[in-house]
C-alpha cells in the first residue's frame, strides 16, 4: 500500500478517538457480512471496494489502539497458524518467535 494521506491519517485518528468500540465493532460486523454478500455479487471491483472498507476499520482501529504493536500481531498470527494448519509456513521460526513473545496477549493466551 502506498504511503498514506496525512488527511486520511488524521481523520482516522478522529473517527477513532470520537468512536466507542461498540459502535465500530457493530458496524464492522454490518460491513463484512451484508456488505460482503452484495459486493461479492459485483465482481473484483465490488470486492475491491469492500476491501477498501475493511482496511478503513483495520486503521481506524489501530489509530485507536495505538499500543498494540507488530509483535502482537505477529504472535497471533503465528498461533493462528499453530492452530490451523495449512497454507504458506511463517519465512522464520514461528515456534521460535511464538516462545520467545512476552506480551500481554501471550499472557492471556496462557490463562485460558
Amino acid at each position: 500500500m502506498d504511503s498514506l494521506d496525512p488527511r486520511y491519517e488524521e481523520w482516522c485518528k478522529k473517527i477513532a478517538k470520537s468512536r466507542e468500540l461498540s459502535d465500530l465493532i457493530s458496524h464492522f460486523r454490518e460491513h463484512v457480512g451484508q456488505h460482503y454478500d452484495r459486493h461479492n455479487r459485483e465482481g473484483k471491483l465490488g470486492m475491491d471496494v469492500w476491501l477498501v472498507g475493511v482496511l478503513n476499520f483495520m486503521h481506524i482501529l489501530e489509530k485507536k489502539y495505538p499500543y498494540i504493536t507488530g509483535e502482537d500481531m505477529l504472535f497471533k498470527l503465528c498461533t493462528y497458524h499453530k492452530n490451523h494448519p495449512g497454507g504458506p509456513d511463517a519465512p522464520f521460526d514461528a515456534e521460535g518467535f511464538i516462545e520467545q513473545y512476552n506480551g500481554e496477549i501471550k499472557k492471556f493466551h496462557r490463562s485460558r
